[in-house]
């Protein structure tokens, strides 16, 4: 009876020896915060600010140039200015988040940001207030998107960077396009030509200020709250991609590394070829339509469509990606599939059915933007251990060069404004084409996790609770994982466990050393 009694408490003592374990074991792991979601909201917030600004004149241009007296190429300078200060501001936007962190570069960009919108608002003094409120936001831009992945990286789980990174580049697209379609609201009624009497374009100039104070007022909302409460990173990393070792990889010499490997380069390449495709497409989509009598109303609808479809695949894609862990497959596919949407729609336009332009058009945004981070997370990862800035950078740097490019050679072999149906068709069949060369150029590229890597040669956080929380992708050393080397870097189809894993993977062993520990201890009082 007392053995049975004996062995009932020593049962009952371990059984709160292993609570006790697990719940300091999960004290110890990896935490998150509540207060990563206000962090979240504040970041969309200035991507949304920042890349509506954009397009702000261009939907208008005609109604402007008559309004101010300036020709319709100045007027619509201000959208070239804006996307050209990223390519050139995209490495010291990369120095800045590398050295001083994301909340700096972040907030930087806000500011740049705010006083451009109210630059604008002195447009009534001179046009140019216009022009340099713009190049303002753009140099705001790269230091704002640039920073996307750490911050996805220094407060969400790894699990969770491919949802977020696709949540935020559709912010970045939607806000896009949002920027094309409030403008017309604001003159819907307004019919502004070079012969139109001055109480009309005074009206036109008090509609064009509205504009301008409700966009000032919209960002100012939210951009001086996000001075005020964002932060570069928590107390604690949210997983182990987020901590990085002791050696620092110099800004120069993460440049040069990232420049000299080819397999980024490929990524690269199928980026720019891609995202400025479509971006190149946008804007010739005008002249592609207008042989078949479509106007502005149907063009803004068609708009609104990929975003629509943008949205319903980043709900889906993720998962998949989930579940398959490569990304160069569901690239593959994704970009493929984009080439019948086109077609599809180029098809919908011969037979004039609205309904079917209107469903290839939301296919389009469906394969198309979930895409674009994915190719941006691989890029990062082919990179690793540099910082995501220069991988961001430098690739939205080369899809906004690259769409300007191809805009222009699409416009002009179809003959800008007095495009046929069959330059159209020569239109669309060159932008399928670019798509097949960003499919070719990753085709035969494989994959490696880099990240993986590093991962795994981590300890459990407690380990290491004196050391500081680094800056991510900054202060690592590649020559003691060969990460440059993929022979000596784990493939794709050995990254199962995540962040999640490793950390239970912790607690299970912690649990284990200290559950004997308590067990032995429990049988020599016992013995005593």
């Amino acid at each position: 009876m007392n053995a049975k009694s004996s062995e009932k408490n020593s049962d009952q003592k371990n059984t709160i020896n292993n609570s006790t374990i697990s719940k300091q074991s999960m004290e110890q792991g990896y935490k998150l915060y509540q207060k990563r979601f206000i962090i979240l909201f504040l970041f969309t917030m200035a991507e949304l600010c920042n890349t509506a600004m954009y397009a702000t004149c261009n939907p208008i241009a005609v109604e402007l140039s008559n309004i101010y007296n300036e020709s319709t190429s100045v007027v619509t300078l201000s959208a070239t200015l804006y996307l050209f200060m990223h390519p050139l501001f995209t490495f010291p936007a990369s120095y800045l988040i590398m050295y001083k962190g994301s909340s700096m570069s972040v907030k930087i960009g806000s500011i740049l940001t705010l006083l451009g919108v109210f630059s604008r608002c002195l447009v009534r003094q001179s046009f140019i207030y216009v022009l340099i409120g713009q190049t303002l936001c753009g140099i705001g831009r790269p230091l704002i998107l640039n920073a996307q992945a750490s911050v996805a990286v220094e407060w969400f789980p790894s699990s969770q960077r491919t949802k977020l990174m696709t949540m935020l580049n559709f912010i970045v697209t939607f806000s896009g396009i949002l920027g094309y379609i409030i403008p017309p609201i604001f003159f819907a009624g307004v019919t502004i030509d070079e012969r139109s009497p001055q109480d009309v374009l005074d009206t036109g100039d008090s509609r064009f200020m509205y504009l301008l104070f409700s966009e000032a007022v919209f960002s100012a909302v939210f951009l001086i709250p996000l001075l005020i409460f964002f932060e570069t990173k928590p107390k604690s990393p949210p997983s182990a991609a987020a901590k990085g070792s002791t050696k620092v990889i110099s800004f120069t010499d993460s440049i040069c590394q990232m420049l000299k490997d080819t397999k980024f380069i490929q990524i690269f390449i199928s980026f720019t070829l891609f995202y400025g495709s479509y971006k190149g497409y946008g804007v010739a989509l005008v002249y592609i339509l207008k042989p078949y009598g479509y106007g502005k109303s149907d063009i803004a609808i068609l708009s609104v469509m990929p975003v629509i479809g943008g949205f319903l695949s980043s709900l889906i894609i993720p998962t998949i990606y989930k579940s398959w862990g490569k990304y160069k497959p569901i690239i593959i596919i994704l970009e493929f599939s984009t080439i019948f949407t086109f077609y599809g729609f180029l098809w919908g336009c011969y037979l004039q059915n609205y309904v079917v332009m209107l469903a290839m058009a939301t296919l389009q945004g469906f394969f198309i933007l979930p895409a674009i981070p994915l190719l941006l997370e691989w890029g990062c990862e082919q990179i690793y251990p540099l910082n995501d800035s220069f991988c961001i950078g430098l690739q939205y740097s080369g899809a906004t060069m690259g769409s300007s490019f191809i805009a222009q050679i699409v416009s002009m072999i179809i003959h800008g404004k007095d495009a046929s149906k069959f330059d159209g068709f020569i239109g669309i069949t060159i932008i399928c084409s670019l798509y097949a060369l960003a499919i070719l150029s990753i085709v035969f590229l494989k994959e490696v996790k880099h990240k993986l890597a590093l991962k795994k040669s981590f300890v459990n956080p407690s380990d290491e609770s004196e050391k500081p929380f680094p800056h991510p992708y900054t202060e690592v050393n590649p020559d003691d994982l060969g990460l440059f080397d993929p022979d000596k870097v784990q493939d794709e189809d050995d990254d199962t466990g995540g962040d999640d894993n490793l950390i239970d993977n912790n607690n299970h062993n912690q649990q284990q050393s200290q559950g004997n520990n308590s067990f032995g201890q429990v049988h020599g009082a016992n013995d005593d």
